[in-house]
Formats: C-alpha cells, sequence, structure tokens
C-alpha cells in the first residue's frame, strides 16, 4: 500500500462540522457583508462587465432576449444573468441584495470546497482548505461584484464535487450524482463559456472511471446520461443564438473579441508599459475597437488576430511569453495594482503556489484518478486564460488557484500526522 492511501485511509474521508467551523463560517460572511458594503459605496458593477450582466438580466425579465444596451459588440453569456433575474425583478435599482446573496455563496462555497479536499485527503486536510477558502481575500472580494466568479466558481466546483462523488459510489446512486455533476458543469458552462473544454475532460474521466470498474456497457450508459444532462441545459441557447446570430456559440463574439484582444499589438503594450498611463492607454484603445461605437465588424475579428500573426510574427512570439509568465506569476500587476493589494497577492497566493508543488512532487508516484481530474482543471485554466485568450487572474483564479488551495490543503493535512504503526513494514 502507497503511503498516501495509508493516509487516507488512516484518517478517513468523513468530515463532521464542528463548533469551531460554524463560527469560522459566520466571521467569514461577516467580513464578505462588511467588504460588500465597502464596495458598494465605489462600483460594484466593475466597469462595463457588471452593467452589462445587470442589463441583459433585465432585458430576459421584459422578454427581449439578449437585445440589452451594450458597451461592446458582442453578446454576453446568459447564465450569469439568469440568475440575477429574481434580484433584478425584486428591485432593479440596488445591488446589495445580490452582495448578499453571493456572500451567502461565498461561505458555501468554501464548505464545499472543504468537502472536496477531505473526500479526497482526509478529515484534516478538509478543515485546512475550508479554513484557507473562508478568508481567502480574492474569493471575500468577488462577492461584492456584479461580476460571474463567485457563481462560476460555485456552480465549476459542485461539478467535480459531484463527479468525484459519482467515481466512488455504487450504481443505485450513480444517476443522482451524474445529473448534479452535469447540472452544475452545465451552468458552469453557462455562466462561462470557456469551461466548455473541461466537459470534453469530464465525461471522459468518469466514462473510464466506470469502464475500470463495472465494464464498457456502464461506461457508455454513464456518458451518453452525463452528455445528456448537460446538452438539455446547453442546446436551447446554443440553437437560439445560431438562429438569431448566425453563430453556434453561448456568447456570439465574445471569443472572437477576447482572441483579437490577446492577439494585437495594445496587447503587447499593455505588457510593456512603464506607467500606469501608457497600460491603460494602450488597454482603451483595444478595448474601443471592440465597442459598438467603434463600427469594426465582429466579423473581421478572427481575421485581424491572423493577420497579426502573420506580419508580426516576433512580436507575436514575444507575447506569447508575456502571457506565460503573467499567468503564473502568483502576484498581481503592480503597475496597475496599489501596493498593499500586490503584497497581499503576493502574501496568500505565492505560499500556495509552492505548497501545491510540493504535493505534487510527494504524491508523484501515486497519480489517483481524482488528482488526475485537478490537474486537467489546471490544463483547461491555463488554455483559456494563458494560450487561446487574455491571460487574465479572473480566468485563473476559478480553476488554477481554487486547485491549488486543495493541493495545498492535502500537503497541510499530513504535517504533524502521526504515522499507523503498520507503516513501518510496507505491504
Amino acid at each position: 500500500m502507497s503511503p498516501i492511501k495509508q493516509q487516507n485511509s488512516a484518517e478517513g474521508t468523513e468530515w463532521r462540522f464542528k463548533k469551531w467551523h460554524l463560527w469560522l463560517l459566520i466571521a467569514g460572511l461577516i467580513v464578505r457583508v462588511a467588504v460588500s458594503g465597502i464596495i458598494a459605496k465605489s462600483d460594484p458593477f466593475g466597469g462595463w462587465d457588471g452593467r452589462e450582466y445587470h442589463a441583459f438580466s433585465g432585458s430576459l425579465l421584459a422578454f427581449e432576449g439578449d437585445d440589452y444596451p451594450r458597451f461592446f459588440n458582442f453578446v454576453r453569456a446568459p447564465g450569469y444573468p439568469m440568475i440575477l433575474m429574481p434580484f433584478v425583478m425584486l428591485n432593479p435599482a440596488q445591488v446589495w441584495h445580490v452582495q448578499l446573496a453571493q456572500s451567502l455563496l461565498g461561505v458555501f462555497f468554501a464548505f464545499l470546497l472543504g468537502k472536496v479536499a477531505a473526500r479526497w485527503a482526509g478529515a484534516r486536510a478538509g478543515d485546512w482548505a475550508f479554513s484557507l477558502a473562508i478568508f481567502h481575500p480574492f474569493l471575500i472580494y468577488y462577492c461584492g461584484f456584479i461580476l460571474t466568479e463567485t457563481v462560476f466558481m460555485t456552480s465549476l466546483w459542485l461539478g467535480v464535487a459531484g463527479l468525484q462523488r459519482l467515481a466512488g459510489e455504487r450504481d443505485s446512486s450513480a444517476v443522482r450524482w451524474l445529473s448534479w455533476s452535469g447540472m452544475a458543469l452545465g451552468l458552469a458552462c453557462l455562466v462561462r463559456p470557456a469551461l466548455q473544454p473541461f466537459l470534453i475532460v469530464a465525461v471522459s474521466w468518469l466514462a473510464i472511471q466506470a469502464w475500470r470498474k463495472r465494464g464498457w456497457r456502464t461506461a457508455w450508459r454513464h456518458g451518453v446520461y452525463f452528455t445528456a444532462v448537460v446538452s438539455a441545459l446547453l442546446l436551447p441557447w446554443l440553437l437560439g443564438n445560431l438562429w438569431v446570430h448566425g453563430r453556434f456559440t453561448l456568447g456570439p463574439g465574445y471569443g472572437e473579441a477576447v482572441y483579437l484582444q490577446s492577439n494585437s499589438m495594445d496587447f503587447i503594450q499593455m505588457y510593456e508599459a512603464k506607467t500606469k498611463d501608457d497600460y491603460y492607454r494602450a488597454f482603451t484603445r483595444s478595448v474601443y475597437h471592440l465597442s459598438v461605437t467603434n463600427g469594426t465588424p465582429r466579423e473581421t475579428w478572427l481575421e485581424e488576430a491572423r493577420a497579426f500573426r502573420r506580419q508580426h510574427a516576433t512580436e507575436w512570439r514575444r507575447m506569447q511569453w508575456y502571457k506565460f509568465t503573467h499567468f503564473w506569476r502568483p502576484w498581481l500587476n503592480s503597475l496597475i495594482f496599489p501596493r498593499w493589494q500586490v503584497l497581499l497577492s503576493m502574501f496568500v497566493t505565492t505560499p500556495a503556489f509552492v505548497l501545491a508543488c510540493v504535493e505534487l512532487w510527494r504524491r508523484r508516484g501515486s497519480f489517483d484518478s481524482f488528482l488526475k481530474l485537478l490537474l486537467s482543471l489546471i490544463a483547461t485554466g491555463y488554455l483559456v486564460g494563458g494560450v487561446l485568450f487574455v491571460a487574465s487572474v479572473r480566468y485563473r483564479i476559478p480553476l488554477v488557484d481554487m486547485t491549488f488551495l486543495v493541493l495545498t490543503a492535502s500537503w497541510l493535512g499530513q504535517v504533524g500526522r502521526k504515522p499507523r504503526t503498520d507503516e513501518a513494514e510496507p505491504k
């Protein structure tokens, strides 16, 4: 038996909610509500992104589809606007109720991450994952904005938790966990369509697990059912956008927009800017090119990106290096963020990156199936947020940083653990 398996069997995966968990949960909720109150006095919409999500929600309530006021010449994905609908219906002039709901969702996400870590690496790892997530600055911060992060992370990791439970359950429970994971990951794709490549990984992973334990018939049945559940959520919007916009996509024009933005001279100038003014000057040009008032048809965006790659090959290769370093650098850009935020990100994120790598090294001889699923989350995050599209911490945190947090919790969970007496002699 490998040391990793001995650790898990010794500690078990049962994670019981204790009184101190409740106190941390209450403290985490209070902090989130307080930070949301501060954000509410500045700009809870986070710029045009939040305003367009909010406007899209109002348009859905008015049965006007995606005909909402836009700054950008593309259509937002429908998932987050649909979730905002009851809040906009109650009071379209306020956002405090959205912030409160997201704060509650934020502390639930911390509990969810604790459950995932405990089931994989033991109860001590669950305690660490819960504690780290409940006071994670970025997770607290995003609850106060009308942005997709909190909803996306929760639905994504609900789907991951469903897959995790599915791998260890009997056939009698398979339909329930297939349904939950399919609905959660489908919702996550409606919120952020860039997650769609992970669906291929998810269905392949669950089919392989079923094939190894119960044969190819069960693998085929699980794969088809999971695909049907996800398709039931995504196909109505995909077909609707094909009918209205001529594109079989969840966000018509959005993928082309971020691809063009990350394959342009303006993007390079943002990375090479020496001052904050230079950075935002290049950023403003990049954003305006994608705006409704610019007049550039979105049908030409992909061709513009390809032309940049052909005509500026040297700059394009240099930009790939910038995207790589920007994506994997744990701390925020010191050029555009206040010093205290840069230092905070460095203090919180860097140790998690380091300890996650240490844990991967510790597990190098026993890459279990769930660890492979976690690694696929990291690969998906880097693909969509560091290779294809704009390198952004908002792409990285839900997939990469949260996976690193689970790995960090796994490592911390075994520190100081008393070995079992039968570990002295390997079997």
